[in-house]
């Protein structure tokens, strides 16, 4: 039964509208500290669609808990920390999460419909780093260019704010996209009947992972290839995962290098260690790992937060060169700053949004790497909530559908 007047395929177009803007972040968009505005604006004016959709979804409980309890729970246990805009931002994050939650069930979105929107974001990355590329080695201005440095003028970054944020939403968007074949085929492709059925998609992929000279990038491109992992595949994958690894050691490929050098010192749990290997990468694990040391579940602060910004006030005081007022520690700032507590909240959500029974192992890393170490009022963090979300919820509904047929 309709209960809005508008058109399923107009609520297609804004889903549409609402993912675009998750997985770019254009250059003419960014305001202070690399926020999208544009994705800022989109939030601002997409709560319209309580009014257009008025139900309630089986996750609108524990979004709207998440919702009040970061609002009420520094107002009650340290208000004078409180800060509107920070909070605001994050709630705003929130209701986009429950704005394409109607979306999807009151458009007429398909596999097929989601899988060539998937694709064509693919492509775009590519071919607007392919530009930025041309323009580098003609010296033209670059196209779409932020966060760029002239001492490493091949590290791009394409469609979001920096290469590594870039590297990152590729590998989501190839992850989804090899999860959608695999509905549209009905069975989970090899590597082989993959790359057979899109070679154009896999040739842009590898080329926007492995040009982006990001090592980020690197990750998750490995990532994306432990999607094809099973039982009978383990010895050939991981053969050809020890084969590259040890060309691009032999080869001295700087980024992989470093990709490769900092995974191993994370590994030694020594936050100097980390450090010394690679600060730039540091900066991605050594917070959180302050954060996690600094919870005390023997205080009502570590239940209930130490306030708005407390993070803030000290981390910088652990990172060498970084200058007062850094932000950092991921998912675990929110634990400190807001509570054990919503941290949990907040945890299981996330979770249970990006956990593909289908595809264990890789959709837990990518939350990890992607939900837990970053933080809960950053794009990155939501695209990946949103997008391993909807790579579930598409599937659930089209099979519904299917069976009402």
């Amino acid at each position: 039964m309709r209960i809005n007047n508008l058109s399923p395929a107009l609520g297609t177009i804004l889903l549409y509208i609402c993912l675009t803007s998750l997985c770019i972040s254009p250059a003419f968009a960014l305001g202070e500290g690399a926020r999208n505005l544009l994705l800022i604006a989109l939030m601002g004016i997409s709560p319209i669609i309580f009014v257009i959709y008025p139900v309630w979804g089986k996750l609108d409980n524990i979004v709207i808990m998440l919702l009040m309890a970061t609002i009420v729970v520094p107002l009650l246990n340290h208000p004078e920390t409180m800060r509107y805009s920070t909070v605001l931002y994050t709630c705003m994050f929130f209701l986009y999460f429950m704005v394409v939650f109607r979306l999807l069930h009151f458009s007429d979105i398909s596999i097929d419909k989601y899988a060539k929107l998937l694709k064509i974001l693919i492509l775009s990355y590519s071919l607007v780093l392919l530009i930025q590329q041309f323009c580098v080695l003609t010296g033209l201005p670059i196209f779409n260019v932020s966060n760029y440095n002239h001492l490493e003028p091949w590290k791009l970054n394409s469609l979001m704010s920096e290469p590594e944020h870039s590297g990152r939403m590729v590998g989501l968007l190839m992850f989804s996209y090899l999860i959608m074949q695999d509905n549209i085929y009905g069975r989970r492709l090899t590597f082989l009947e993959s790359w057979k059925y899109d070679k154009l998609v896999w040739i842009a992929f590898l080329w926007s992972m492995l040009t982006m000279f990001s090592a980020g990038a690197y990750l998750f491109l490995v990532l994306v290839i432990l999607k094809f992992l099973n039982r009978r595949k383990l010895v050939p994958l991981v053969c050809i995962l020890i084969s590259l690894v040890y060309i691009a050691t032999l080869l001295e490929i700087q980024p992989f290098m470093r990709t490769y050098n900092l995974v191993v010192s994370i590994f030694s749990f020594d936050i100097n260690e980390i450090y010394r290997t690679d600060q730039s990468g540091a900066l991605r694990f050594i917070p959180s790992m302050i954060c996690i040391e600094r919870i005390d579940l023997s205080t009502v602060d570590g239940w209930f937060g130490h306030g708005i910004d407390y993070v803030q006030s000290f981390i910088y005081q652990y990172l060498p060169g970084v200058n007062k007022g850094y932000v950092g520690g991921g998912a675990f700032q929110y634990a400190l700053d807001y509570g054990f507590l919503n941290f949990c909240i907040y945890s299981c959500f996330s979770f249970y949004a990006c956990f593909n029974k289908e595809h264990k192992i890789v959709s837990v890393l990518f939350w990890a790497f992607s939900v837990l170490l970053n933080g809960i009022n950053t794009q990155l963090a939501w695209s990946t909530i949103i997008l391993l979300f909807c790579n579930k919820e598409i599937v659930r509904i089209n099979s519904f559908n299917a069976l009402k047929v």
